[in-house]
């Protein structure tokens, strides 16, 4: 008798074995691979194969803690792969066999890709292995790689853009570049793809850069927001304001990194997206900021338990940086929203990086420092061999734009609360 139920570790674990006889469960993944339960308890994996007229059985190996799930799939794709090449179908697999040459899935290639191409390699490593695991892997994880077409690769591209609840184009694009990536790596592996399915597959449009710089108004409402949104959230976002890094890098600082002496913040290179360590002069207002979240962290009435080397450690878990700040700064984006009867158009996090270098050219302050603050390794100056001689650092010049920016900052968030507490006079005269 044929239960056509998806085989899983866990449905496995929970089968009854039948009273007499036996039972036969499908798998949903791999076609003629079948779970064999016997009144006596025991499990046992077959693979299921018609040539011609005759239906084949192949015993692949009793289900235990060596031989599971995801063990008979491999096994049972390498039997199916050999039948394709013409070879003769034994009556039993033969657990010492190794993969056919060039066969594999997605996820069992990746975990190679991963060991040998990504960690340690590429400065994106921890972002690769999360848009795999998070996205391509429960998808097409258990696809045989070599068996992949363009068509496979646009439905899904096309699922991740439209079919999530709400277009996501740019999250689907990044997902076609991994996994364009990997089948780049992968394509010598496997010789019976014809081309790389990822080339010719459809995938969105790149998105126009963003041009979103925001107004002295705008931003005194954010400060405010910030203020009210406090600790950790609002606080990273004023430090975003002061010293235009990302947000990254920001969340992610640690108290090693900041010199007080000499009000410095050096960024290493491993955190910094271009893999550059930048050095960060502290203004005024950012050296506040900075010593208030240490005087929070040395309290004896420290309320977050703030403990570690992280500035802004994950509650409970202080090795690793505080999550959360989408939702910190949707709070944030509607507590600007509530507070003003202006049109506000939406803005993000990042525009508050480009409202910074906006704010040091209107200071006047020259692109190359301003580039330089950013920690942007862009222009003639770091092109070609002159990019190997000019070694020049800008330290004090960065230090004189940021202290510029610094109190260009404190000059619009001071004439914002004018603005707001001669309104508040106002309504209270005329109460």
């Amino acid at each position: 008798m044929s239960k056509k139920v998806g085989l899983t570790d866990a449905r496995i674990v929970g089968l009854l074995p039948p009273k007499i006889g036996q039972i036969e469960i499908t798998d949903s993944i791999v076609a003629g691979l079948r779970l064999r339960v016997g009144a006596s308890g025991v499990k046992t994996y077959i693979l299921r194969k018609r040539i011609g007229s005759k239906v084949h059985n192949v015993t692949l190996g009793r289900h235990s803690l060596g031989f599971g799930l995801a063990a008979a799939r491999r096994r049972a794709r390498d039997l199916l792969t050999d039948i394709e090449q013409g070879q003769s179908i034994p009556k039993r697999s033969d657990p010492n066999r190794g993969y056919a040459q060039g066969i594999g899935t997605i996820g069992e290639l990746f975990e190679t890709y991963l060991t040998n191409e990504v960690i340690g390699k590429k400065r994106t490593a921890r972002e690769i292995e999360r848009v795999f695991r998070k996205y391509i892997l429960p998808e097409m994880g258990d696809r045989i790689a070599d068996t992949v077409t363009r068509g496979d690769v646009t439905r899904f591209i096309e699922k991740m853009a439209f079919c999530r609840g709400k277009e996501t184009l740019r999250m689907a694009r990044s997902v076609h570049q991994h996994l364009s990536s990997f089948y780049s790596w992968a394509m010598p592996k496997l010789d019976r793809l014809p081309a790389h399915p990822c080339r010719d597959a459809w995938r969105p449009k790149a998105s126009k850069p963003r041009d979103r710089v925001l107004s002295d108004y705008e931003l005194g409402q954010l400060w405010d927001a910030s203020l009210g949104e406090g600790y950790p959230f609002g606080t990273v976002v004023r430090l975003l304001i002061l010293t235009a890094q990302r947000r990254g890098e920001v969340i992610n600082a640690e108290w090693d990194e900041f010199d007080f002496d000499a009000n410095l913040w050096t960024i290493p290179g491993s955190r910094a997206k271009n893999g550059i360590a930048n050095i960060v002069p502290l203004s005024a207002q950012s050296v506040s900021i900075i010593e208030e979240i240490r005087d929070m962290f040395a309290s004896s009435s420290n309320e977050f338990g703030l403990s570690g080397n992280r500035v802004f450690p994950a509650i409970g878990n202080p090795a690793h940086s505080t999550g959360g700040m989408p939702k910190g700064w949707r709070r944030i984006m509607a507590s600007v929203l509530r507070e003003t009867d202006r049109n506000i158009l939406h803005f993000t996090p990042h525009d508050i990086r480009r409202t910074a270098a906006t704010g040091l050219q209107r200071l006047g302050v020259p692109l190359v420092v301003s580039e330089a603050v950013l920690n942007h390794q862009s222009g003639a100056a770091k092109a070609g061999v002159a990019g190997v001689y000019h070694r020049h650092k800008y330290t004090v010049e960065k230090q004189e734009a940021l202290r510029l920016w610094g109190d260009e900052v404190q000059r619009i968030v001071d004439a914002h609360a004018a603005v707001k507490n001669r309104g508040s006079s106002w309504m209270i005269a005329q109460g």
